[in-house]
């Protein structure tokens, strides 16, 4: 594992300002993006313009390149952001450049000085070859089939459930699966099309005794009156942030600080809290129950981890397209919803374990009455030890000259 990836910005960008990630939207940039975040706990963008940018920073499309810079403004630019990431990285830190030498060269001798690290998978390679070294470490073709299942599978649970239900309409009394998972989807595809932006579930702590009614009901908000507890639910602690980024309703100071607030404070919230209940309320749910016993090796949460991990890595790469620029998510001040295309931050662009496929498919089958219900858990005894980031086999494509690079 490396201590900071870098990536490189590209000449395609969106025309709005928006976060950092989500600004440059070349087949190269999304694809680096992705391999960085395998890499790293940490990445950071190269800007021409900018010099070293936070992934949330928000920019506004700009035209500037090193590419066509004089020598001279090339220096002094690599002398601005190793300043620059000074105070992201430290002496003897490994830093893995995902860019040409058009980036990596003003930077390289001062960061060998400095006592830095460096990697630069990409090399010298061709704009085509490192499309192609990209699409490969990031097991694009696989996820591609993958995706093409899932939507297949999930196509498959909404006839079962003719659709879903309006969480506006989610009761208490109707029935709902002592333990499961939910899918929120909202109309915000290509064309309008439903999209899942929200995977969750519940009980995955030993012991836990909640239903999966109390967890969707915490994000539903209180019937009747529209209120809520963003408090209770990260999921309406987004919303309320995106609503008030967009300017739809005045985000209080107090929105999302502490675990819970006096009267008062509460009161000076309701109007967003009940905007939030409105807005969610117009989101579909589905649901699946998987009824294996609370803890985190649980069926619920294997699944979980992996769809999550399988759709916002496909939207990082445009593999899913993003959803629309209407979607309520591109205006979160949190560059990973904006990136995802998901309403979540837990198992974000983990690398999915392809047999959580078969697992899934089964309880759908249990559930539309086409498979016996088990009694037994059905995910692999290992999925709980494999690694979120890159594996060994995966780290060697990574290998550069250690002599040239100071490793």
């Amino acid at each position: 594992m490396g201590d900071l990836a870098l990536v490189a910005c590209t000449k395609t960008k969106r025309q709005v300002a928006t976060h950092a990630s989500d600004l440059y939207v070349s087949p190269l940039f999304r694809k680096s993006l992705l391999a960085a975040l395998d890499r790293c706990k940490q990445v950071r963008i190269l800007s021409a313009k900018h010099g070293l940018l936070n992934p949330g920073d928000i920019v506004s499309p700009y035209e500037q390149t090193l590419k066509f810079m004089p020598a001279a403004e090339r220096a002094a630019w690599g002398t601005r952001v190793a300043a620059q990431l000074a105070s992201a990285a430290s002496p003897n830190d490994t830093l893995i450049f995902f860019t040409g030498d058009d980036y990596f060269k003003p930077l390289k001798s001062t960061l060998l000085a400095s006592g830095y690290r460096l990697q630069q998978p990409l090399g010298r390679r061709s704009l085509g070859a490192r499309l192609q070294y990209l699409r490969e470490i990031n097991d694009e073709a696989l996820l591609k089939t993958m995706l093409i299942r899932f939507g297949q599978l999930m196509r498959q649970l909404a006839r079962i459930q003719v659709g879903g239900r309006l969480l506006s309409q989610a009761t208490g009394r109707q029935p709902w699966p002592e333990r499961g998972l939910y899918f929120v989807v909202e109309p915000v595809g290509p064309a309008g099309r439903d999209w899942i932006t929200r995977v969750g579930t519940h009980a995955v702590s030993a012991g836990s005794r909640t239903t999966l009614w109390d967890r969707i009901s915490t994000h539903r908000g209180v019937a009747g009156h529209g209120g809520g507890s963003h408090r209770s639910s990260i999921f309406r602690s987004h919303v309320g942030r995106a609503l008030g980024r967009r300017g739809d309703e005045a985000l209080p100071a107090s929105w999302g600080v502490g675990q819970s607030a006096p009267a008062d404070v509460r009161a000076s919230e309701s109007l967003l809290e009940r905007k939030v209940s409105s807005v969610i309320g117009d989101m579909r749910l589905l649901w699946l129950s998987v009824p294996d016993a609370a803890g985190p090796r649980s069926d619920r949460a294997y699944l979980e981890r992996n769809i999550i991990g399988l759709l916002s890595r496909t939207n990082v790469l445009g593999i899913r397209p993003a959803p629309n620029s209407n979607w309520l998510g591109r205006a979160s001040v949190d560059w990973r919803i904006v990136t995802s295309g998901l309403w979540n931050l837990d198992h974000l662009f983990f690398r999915p374990d392809p047999r959580f496929l078969d697992v899934l498919e089964i309880y759908i089958n249990i559930m539309g009455g086409k498979d016996a219900p088990r009694e037994e858990s059905l995910a692999p005894v290992d999925w709980a030890c494999r690694p979120s980031h890159a594996n060994h086999e995966q780290l060697n494509l990574f290998e550069t000259d250690n002599k040239l690079h100071g490793a």
